[in-house]
């Protein structure tokens, strides 16, 4: 039986409960904190700590660098153009696809296949930046040889392991594990 204590905040019915309902509360109470995603600033902070987080970091520090190194270079080339063309979208498409991931954003708009996306701009991206930064680094301007050392860093070491990890991520986002039949 609850009671109601006009002078108190509320019904105290948890203080009068019989000790198994206390026991399923308790374990409610547990099982939703297990559940319960750490945010900061909006964000997921689990998945910022992990490998898929932790590489589109990667990704996106290192091609602003590239970027960065290829607009210091004083002149116009194509090979300048076409690298700067490809690394700023590439870029912003990083960005994007990682505040969707960190803040569950994309878990508002299932129409688009986000998981998709982010394996197909982490596969396109590392077989683009591995061809410009090897074209890029035979230039003989130094700033576009650091740039295309940066853009191949990028590549090899952020964007293909991306690419294996986005893969997997999708794989179980489109076939989620079950429960073993008995």
């Amino acid at each position: 039986m609850s009671t109601y204590d006009a002078g108190a905040a509320g019904w105290s019915a948890a203080q009068n409960a019989p000790p198994e309902v206390k026991s399923a509360a308790a374990d409610y109470a547990t099982q939703q904190a297990r559940t319960e995603v750490k945010k900061t600033c909006g964000m997921d902070m689990t998945y910022v700590k992990s490998i898929n987080g932790l590489l589109k970091a990667k990704q996106l520090g290192w091609s602003f660098l590239a970027f960065i190194l290829m607009c210091f270079q004083v002149g116009i080339s194509v090979q300048k153009i076409f690298f700067g063309l490809f690394v700023f979208p590439t870029m912003l498409c990083v960005i994007v696809l990682f505040f969707m991931f960190a803040t569950h954003f994309y878990e508002k708009k299932p129409q688009v296949p986000w998981f998709q996306a982010d394996v197909g701009i982490s596969a396109g991206a590392t077989v683009y930046y591995t061809i410009m930064a090897i074209v890029v680094m035979f230039t003989g301007k130094p700033l576009l040889i650091a740039s295309g050392v940066f853009a191949l860093v990028a590549a090899l070491l952020a964007f293909a392991p991306g690419t294996y990890y986005s893969y997997q991520r999708y794989r179980e986002s489109k076939y989620p594990a079950t429960e073993p039949l008995e």
